[in-house]
Protein backbone atom coordinates (compact mmCIF):
# COMPACT_ATOMS: atom_id res chain seq x y z
CA UNK A 1 0.00 0.00 0.00
CA UNK A 2 2.95 2.34 0.58
CA UNK A 3 4.25 2.38 -2.96
CA UNK A 4 7.80 2.15 -4.25
CA UNK A 5 9.24 5.40 -2.86
CA UNK A 6 10.11 4.40 0.74
CA UNK A 7 13.25 2.27 0.58
CA UNK A 8 16.59 1.43 2.13
CA UNK A 9 19.91 0.60 0.54
CA UNK A 10 21.92 -2.52 1.27
CA UNK A 11 25.23 -2.03 -0.49
CA UNK A 12 24.34 -1.07 -4.04
CA UNK A 13 20.88 -2.66 -3.89
CA UNK A 14 17.71 -0.66 -3.37
CA UNK A 15 15.16 -2.48 -1.21
CA UNK A 16 11.52 -1.33 -1.17
CA UNK A 17 9.21 -1.81 1.80
CA UNK A 18 7.96 -5.14 0.47
CA UNK A 19 7.27 -8.22 2.59
CA UNK A 20 6.13 -11.41 0.88
CA UNK A 21 4.64 -13.75 3.45
CA UNK A 22 4.06 -17.46 2.96
CA UNK A 23 1.71 -18.61 5.71
CA UNK A 24 2.03 -22.33 6.29
CA UNK A 25 -0.60 -24.15 8.29
CA UNK A 26 -2.80 -27.21 8.26
CA UNK A 27 -6.07 -26.97 6.38
CA UNK A 28 -8.81 -25.56 8.66
CA UNK A 29 -6.66 -25.63 11.81
CA UNK A 30 -4.20 -23.15 10.31
CA UNK A 31 -6.87 -20.46 9.85
CA UNK A 32 -4.69 -18.87 7.17
CA UNK A 33 -7.49 -17.25 5.20
CA UNK A 34 -9.46 -16.21 8.27
CA UNK A 35 -6.39 -14.52 9.73
CA UNK A 36 -5.70 -12.63 6.51
CA UNK A 37 -9.32 -11.52 6.17
CA UNK A 38 -9.35 -10.19 9.72
CA UNK A 39 -6.05 -8.35 9.31
CA UNK A 40 -7.22 -6.63 6.14
CA UNK A 41 -10.36 -5.15 7.75
CA UNK A 42 -8.73 -1.97 9.10
CA UNK A 43 -6.59 -1.65 5.98
CA UNK A 44 -9.63 -1.82 3.72
CA UNK A 45 -11.41 0.71 5.91
CA UNK A 46 -8.39 3.02 5.69
CA UNK A 47 -8.11 2.84 1.88
CA UNK A 48 -11.20 1.28 0.31
CA UNK A 49 -10.17 2.33 -3.21
CA UNK A 50 -6.95 0.32 -2.97
CA UNK A 51 -8.82 -2.84 -2.02
CA UNK A 52 -11.32 -2.29 -4.78
CA UNK A 53 -8.80 -1.96 -7.60
CA UNK A 54 -5.43 -3.29 -6.45
CA UNK A 55 -6.01 -6.64 -4.72
CA UNK A 56 -5.65 -9.58 -7.10
CA UNK A 57 -5.34 -13.35 -7.11
CA UNK A 58 -4.72 -16.06 -9.67
CA UNK A 59 -1.03 -15.78 -10.59
CA UNK A 60 -0.59 -17.85 -13.72
CA UNK A 61 2.29 -16.44 -15.79
CA UNK A 62 4.94 -13.77 -15.78
CA UNK A 63 3.22 -12.09 -18.73
CA UNK A 64 -0.07 -12.03 -16.84
CA UNK A 65 1.51 -10.35 -13.84
CA UNK A 66 3.18 -7.76 -16.04
CA UNK A 67 -0.09 -7.09 -17.86
CA UNK A 68 -1.74 -6.28 -14.52
CA UNK A 69 0.65 -3.36 -13.90
CA UNK A 70 2.01 -2.56 -17.36
CA UNK A 71 3.06 0.82 -18.63
CA UNK A 72 1.13 2.49 -21.39
CA UNK A 73 2.01 1.86 -25.03
CA UNK A 74 3.32 5.09 -26.57
CA UNK A 75 2.58 3.76 -30.06
CA UNK A 76 -1.12 3.44 -29.31
CA UNK A 77 -3.59 6.23 -28.83
CA UNK A 78 -5.41 6.39 -25.50
CA UNK A 79 -3.40 3.61 -23.85
CA UNK A 80 -2.16 4.97 -20.51
CA UNK A 81 -1.58 1.52 -19.05
CA UNK A 82 -1.80 1.28 -15.27
CA UNK A 83 -0.78 4.48 -13.52
CA UNK A 84 -0.97 2.92 -10.04
CA UNK A 85 1.69 0.19 -9.92
CA UNK A 86 0.79 -1.07 -6.43
CA UNK A 87 -0.70 -4.55 -6.23
CA UNK A 88 -1.42 -6.91 -3.38
CA UNK A 89 -1.73 -10.50 -4.57
CA UNK A 90 -3.41 -12.99 -2.24
CA UNK A 91 -3.07 -16.63 -3.24
CA UNK A 92 -5.19 -18.87 -1.02
CA UNK A 93 -3.96 -21.99 -2.86
CA UNK A 94 -0.31 -21.23 -3.31
CA UNK A 95 0.44 -24.81 -4.30
CA UNK A 96 -1.28 -24.07 -7.62
CA UNK A 97 1.04 -21.09 -8.14
CA UNK A 98 4.05 -23.30 -7.43
CA UNK A 99 2.88 -25.80 -10.02
CA UNK A 100 2.43 -23.07 -12.63
CA UNK A 101 5.90 -21.68 -11.98
CA UNK A 102 7.31 -25.18 -12.58
CA UNK A 103 5.90 -25.50 -16.08
CA UNK A 104 8.47 -25.72 -18.83
CA UNK A 105 8.97 -22.34 -20.43
CA UNK A 106 7.13 -20.48 -17.65
CA UNK A 107 8.41 -16.97 -16.97
CA UNK A 108 6.51 -16.66 -13.68
CA UNK A 109 9.42 -17.51 -11.37
CA UNK A 110 11.79 -15.06 -13.04
CA UNK A 111 9.26 -12.23 -13.05
CA UNK A 112 8.45 -12.85 -9.38
CA UNK A 113 12.13 -12.60 -8.46
CA UNK A 114 12.38 -9.27 -10.29
CA UNK A 115 9.21 -8.00 -8.62
CA UNK A 116 10.54 -8.79 -5.13
CA UNK A 117 13.62 -6.75 -5.94
CA UNK A 118 11.43 -3.84 -7.02
CA UNK A 119 13.00 -3.90 -10.48
CA UNK A 120 11.35 -2.81 -13.71
CA UNK A 121 9.62 -5.75 -15.36
CA UNK A 122 9.45 -6.80 -18.97
CA UNK A 123 9.19 -9.71 -21.37
CA UNK A 124 10.75 -10.05 -24.79
CA UNK A 125 7.81 -10.68 -27.08
CA UNK A 126 6.07 -8.90 -29.90
CA UNK A 127 3.96 -6.86 -27.51
CA UNK A 128 7.08 -5.68 -25.64
CA UNK A 129 5.28 -5.33 -22.32
CA UNK A 130 7.14 -3.40 -19.64
CA UNK A 131 6.52 -2.11 -16.13
CA UNK A 132 8.31 0.82 -14.52
CA UNK A 133 8.71 0.96 -10.72
CA UNK A 134 6.25 -1.78 -9.74
CA UNK A 135 5.33 -2.33 -6.10
CA UNK A 136 3.89 -5.83 -5.81
CA UNK A 137 3.28 -7.57 -2.49
CA UNK A 138 2.27 -11.22 -2.24
CA UNK A 139 0.84 -13.38 0.51
CA UNK A 140 0.45 -17.08 -0.14
CA UNK A 141 -1.30 -19.77 1.90
CA UNK A 142 -0.25 -23.41 1.79
CA UNK A 143 -0.33 -26.50 3.98
CA UNK A 144 2.95 -28.02 5.23
CA UNK A 145 2.31 -31.29 3.43
CA UNK A 146 1.63 -29.60 0.10
CA UNK A 147 4.68 -27.37 0.42
CA UNK A 148 6.96 -30.32 1.06
CA UNK A 149 5.41 -32.30 -1.79
CA UNK A 150 5.80 -29.54 -4.37
CA UNK A 151 9.25 -28.30 -3.51
CA UNK A 152 12.08 -29.39 -5.78
CA UNK A 153 15.76 -28.69 -5.43
CA UNK A 154 15.86 -26.88 -8.78
CA UNK A 155 13.16 -24.49 -7.58
CA UNK A 156 15.02 -23.82 -4.34
CA UNK A 157 18.26 -23.13 -6.17
CA UNK A 158 16.46 -20.74 -8.51
CA UNK A 159 15.78 -18.48 -5.55
CA UNK A 160 12.04 -17.97 -6.05
CA UNK A 161 10.92 -19.31 -2.68
CA UNK A 162 13.51 -17.58 -0.55
CA UNK A 163 11.85 -14.33 -1.59
CA UNK A 164 9.08 -15.33 0.80
CA UNK A 165 9.05 -15.06 4.56
CA UNK A 166 7.72 -18.46 5.71
CA UNK A 167 5.51 -18.26 8.80
CA UNK A 168 3.98 -21.31 10.45
CA UNK A 169 0.47 -20.54 11.69
CA UNK A 170 -2.01 -22.41 13.85
CA UNK A 171 -5.14 -21.38 15.68
CA UNK A 172 -4.67 -21.00 19.42
CA UNK A 173 -8.38 -21.09 20.29
CA UNK A 174 -11.41 -23.02 19.08
CA UNK A 175 -14.35 -20.63 18.76
CA UNK A 176 -17.61 -22.19 17.67
CA UNK A 177 -19.24 -18.76 17.26
CA UNK A 178 -16.88 -15.90 16.61
CA UNK A 179 -18.37 -12.44 17.01
CA UNK A 180 -15.95 -10.95 14.54
CA UNK A 181 -13.94 -7.78 14.94
CA UNK A 182 -15.30 -4.88 16.96
CA UNK A 183 -16.39 -2.20 14.42
CA UNK A 184 -15.16 0.60 16.68
CA UNK A 185 -11.76 -1.02 16.96
CA UNK A 186 -11.61 -1.44 13.17
CA UNK A 187 -12.44 2.25 12.68
CA UNK A 188 -9.82 3.30 15.23
CA UNK A 189 -7.14 1.16 13.59
CA UNK A 190 -8.16 2.47 10.16
CA UNK A 191 -7.61 6.05 11.31
CA UNK A 192 -4.17 5.10 12.60
CA UNK A 193 -3.34 3.40 9.31
CA UNK A 194 -4.38 6.44 7.28
CA UNK A 195 -2.02 8.64 9.28
CA UNK A 196 0.83 6.12 9.02
CA UNK A 197 0.43 5.66 5.28
CA UNK A 198 0.24 9.39 4.57
CA UNK A 199 3.46 9.99 6.50
CA UNK A 200 5.39 6.92 5.32
CA UNK A 201 4.81 7.64 1.63
CA UNK A 202 6.93 10.76 2.02
CA UNK A 203 9.82 8.92 3.67
CA UNK A 204 12.14 8.38 0.72
CA UNK A 205 15.33 6.63 1.82
CA UNK A 206 15.30 5.11 5.30
CA UNK A 207 18.63 4.66 7.09
CA UNK A 208 19.91 3.02 10.26
CA UNK A 209 20.46 5.10 13.38
CA UNK A 210 23.94 4.65 14.83
CA UNK A 211 22.90 2.35 17.73
CA UNK A 212 21.01 0.16 15.27
CA UNK A 213 23.99 0.14 12.92
CA UNK A 214 26.24 -1.02 15.75
CA UNK A 215 23.80 -3.77 16.77
CA UNK A 216 23.53 -4.88 13.14
CA UNK A 217 27.28 -4.98 12.58
CA UNK A 218 28.34 -6.57 15.87
CA UNK A 219 25.41 -8.79 16.81
CA UNK A 220 22.52 -9.39 14.45
CA UNK A 221 24.23 -9.74 11.08
CA UNK A 222 26.85 -12.24 12.33
CA UNK A 223 24.02 -14.30 13.86
CA UNK A 224 22.09 -14.29 10.58
CA UNK A 225 25.15 -15.29 8.59
CA UNK A 226 26.08 -18.27 10.75
CA UNK A 227 25.91 -21.84 9.52
CA UNK A 228 22.96 -22.95 11.65
CA UNK A 229 20.84 -23.71 8.60
CA UNK A 230 23.53 -25.80 6.88
CA UNK A 231 23.73 -25.89 3.10
CA UNK A 232 20.60 -27.86 2.14
CA UNK A 233 16.98 -26.91 1.38
CA UNK A 234 16.58 -25.10 4.69
CA UNK A 235 19.51 -22.82 3.89
CA UNK A 236 18.08 -22.15 0.43
CA UNK A 237 14.66 -21.30 1.88
CA UNK A 238 16.08 -18.86 4.44
CA UNK A 239 18.91 -17.37 2.36
CA UNK A 240 17.42 -13.87 2.49
CA UNK A 241 17.12 -13.68 6.26
CA UNK A 242 19.48 -10.69 6.43
CA UNK A 243 17.74 -8.43 3.88
CA UNK A 244 14.36 -9.45 5.29
CA UNK A 245 15.46 -8.36 8.74
CA UNK A 246 16.29 -4.91 7.39
CA UNK A 247 13.10 -4.71 5.33
CA UNK A 248 10.99 -5.57 8.35
CA UNK A 249 12.92 -3.10 10.51
CA UNK A 250 12.22 -0.41 7.90
CA UNK A 251 8.50 -1.19 8.02
CA UNK A 252 8.52 -1.01 11.82
CA UNK A 253 10.31 2.34 11.69
CA UNK A 254 7.78 3.73 9.22
CA UNK A 255 4.93 2.52 11.43
CA UNK A 256 6.47 4.60 14.22
CA UNK A 257 6.75 7.66 11.92
CA UNK A 258 10.54 7.40 11.91
CA UNK A 259 12.94 8.00 9.05
CA UNK A 260 15.69 6.05 10.75
CA UNK A 261 15.65 2.46 11.93
CA UNK A 262 16.15 2.33 15.68
CA UNK A 263 17.69 -0.59 17.55
CA UNK A 264 14.33 -1.79 18.88
CA UNK A 265 12.95 -1.91 15.33
CA UNK A 266 15.92 -4.01 14.28
CA UNK A 267 15.68 -6.43 17.18
CA UNK A 268 11.94 -6.89 16.69
CA UNK A 269 12.56 -7.67 13.03
CA UNK A 270 15.33 -10.12 13.96
CA UNK A 271 12.96 -11.93 16.34
CA UNK A 272 10.36 -12.37 13.60
CA UNK A 273 12.97 -13.59 11.12
CA UNK A 274 14.18 -16.11 13.70
CA UNK A 275 10.61 -17.36 14.01
CA UNK A 276 10.46 -17.59 10.23
CA UNK A 277 13.65 -19.66 10.13
CA UNK A 278 12.23 -21.93 12.82
CA UNK A 279 9.02 -22.18 10.79
CA UNK A 280 10.96 -23.33 7.74
CA UNK A 281 12.92 -25.88 9.78
CA UNK A 282 9.70 -27.20 11.30
CA UNK A 283 7.81 -27.46 8.03
CA UNK A 284 10.68 -29.04 6.14
CA UNK A 285 10.95 -31.64 8.89
CA UNK A 286 14.39 -30.49 9.91
CA UNK A 287 16.13 -29.10 12.92
CA UNK A 288 19.06 -26.75 12.92
CA UNK A 289 21.12 -29.11 15.07
CA UNK A 290 21.35 -32.76 16.08
CA UNK A 291 22.07 -34.55 19.31
CA UNK A 292 24.39 -37.14 17.81
CA UNK A 293 21.94 -39.87 18.85
CA UNK A 294 19.88 -40.96 15.80
CA UNK A 295 17.09 -42.39 17.95
CA UNK A 296 16.89 -39.25 20.05
CA UNK A 297 16.86 -37.12 16.90
CA UNK A 298 14.00 -39.29 15.61
CA UNK A 299 11.99 -38.74 18.80
CA UNK A 300 12.68 -34.99 18.77
CA UNK A 301 11.55 -34.76 15.13
CA UNK A 302 8.33 -36.64 15.97
CA UNK A 303 7.57 -34.25 18.82
CA UNK A 304 8.16 -31.24 16.57
CA UNK A 305 5.93 -32.71 13.88
CA UNK A 306 3.17 -33.33 16.44
CA UNK A 307 3.06 -29.61 17.18
CA UNK A 308 0.96 -28.25 20.03
CA UNK A 309 -0.98 -31.48 20.60
CA UNK A 310 2.15 -33.29 21.71
CA UNK A 311 3.12 -36.94 21.48
CA UNK A 312 1.42 -39.56 23.66
CA UNK A 313 3.19 -42.40 25.40
CA UNK A 314 1.42 -44.82 23.08
CA UNK A 315 2.78 -42.96 20.07
CA UNK A 316 6.27 -43.11 21.54
CA UNK A 317 5.81 -46.87 21.91
CA UNK A 318 4.74 -47.24 18.27
CA UNK A 319 7.70 -45.17 17.15
CA UNK A 320 10.16 -47.44 19.00
CA UNK A 321 8.21 -50.67 19.38
CA UNK A 322 11.25 -52.74 18.44
CA UNK A 323 13.18 -51.26 21.33
CA UNK A 324 12.91 -52.28 24.96
CA UNK A 325 10.93 -50.42 27.57
CA UNK A 326 14.17 -49.31 29.21
CA UNK A 327 15.44 -47.91 25.90
CA UNK A 328 12.22 -45.97 25.33
CA UNK A 329 12.44 -44.60 28.86
CA UNK A 330 16.05 -43.61 28.25
CA UNK A 331 15.10 -41.71 25.09
CA UNK A 332 12.24 -39.88 26.78
CA UNK A 333 14.43 -38.95 29.73
CA UNK A 334 17.17 -37.73 27.39
CA UNK A 335 14.71 -35.62 25.41
CA UNK A 336 13.34 -34.04 28.56
CA UNK A 337 16.86 -32.93 29.40
CA UNK A 338 17.10 -30.96 26.15
CA UNK A 339 16.26 -27.28 26.17
CA UNK A 340 12.74 -26.75 24.87
CA UNK A 341 11.10 -30.10 25.60
CA UNK A 342 8.89 -31.28 28.43
CA UNK A 343 5.85 -33.22 29.61
CA UNK A 344 2.69 -31.52 30.97
CA UNK A 345 2.60 -31.52 34.73
CA UNK A 346 6.24 -32.62 35.00
CA UNK A 347 8.14 -29.60 33.82
CA UNK A 348 9.56 -28.77 37.22
CA UNK A 349 10.00 -32.31 38.51
CA UNK A 350 13.49 -33.79 38.83
CA UNK A 351 14.65 -35.76 35.81
CA UNK A 352 14.74 -39.05 37.74
CA UNK A 353 10.95 -38.91 38.18
CA UNK A 354 10.15 -38.37 34.49
CA UNK A 355 11.89 -41.23 32.77
CA UNK A 356 8.71 -43.04 31.72
CA UNK A 357 5.54 -41.56 30.24
CA UNK A 358 2.16 -42.99 30.98
CA UNK A 359 -0.12 -43.32 27.93
CA UNK A 360 -2.29 -40.48 29.18
CA UNK A 361 0.65 -38.11 29.18
CA UNK A 362 1.76 -36.14 26.15
CA UNK A 363 5.28 -35.16 25.33
CA UNK A 364 5.39 -31.59 24.10
CA UNK A 365 7.88 -28.87 23.37
CA UNK A 366 7.86 -26.27 26.09
CA UNK A 367 7.86 -22.86 24.53
CA UNK A 368 9.09 -19.49 25.54
CA UNK A 369 6.46 -16.83 26.23
CA UNK A 370 6.87 -13.67 24.21
CA UNK A 371 4.54 -10.98 25.57
CA UNK A 372 2.48 -13.83 27.05
CA UNK A 373 1.82 -15.43 23.66
CA UNK A 374 3.04 -18.99 23.15
CA UNK A 375 4.47 -20.18 19.86
CA UNK A 376 4.75 -23.88 18.99
CA UNK A 377 8.05 -23.22 17.25
CA UNK A 378 10.13 -21.17 19.65
CA UNK A 379 11.94 -22.18 22.78
CA UNK A 380 14.65 -20.94 25.06
CA UNK A 381 17.27 -22.17 22.61
CA UNK A 382 16.98 -20.38 19.27
CA UNK A 383 18.54 -23.41 17.56
CA UNK A 384 15.53 -25.60 18.45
Amino acid sequence: MLGADPHLRIGNDRHPALIWALTIGATAAGRKGAGTNTARLPLAAAEPAFFKDNVLSGLSSGEGLIEAVRDGDPTKKDDPGHVDKRRWIVESEYGITMARARREGSSLGGVLRQAWNGEDLGVMNREALKVTAPHIAIIGHISPRELRAKMQDSEMAGGTYNRYLPVFVHRNLILAESRGADPQLVDSLAATWRAVLADARQAGEVTLAEPARTAWREDIYPALCGDEDGDGPLAEFTARAAPYTLRLAMVYALLDHHRQIQEDHLRAAHALVNYSRASAAHVLGMTTDTTGDPKLDKLAAAVRAAGARGLTGEEVYKLFKRDSKDERSRLVAALLQLDGYGSPGTRHRPARHRAALRPAHRLTRWVERVERVESPLTCGNTRC
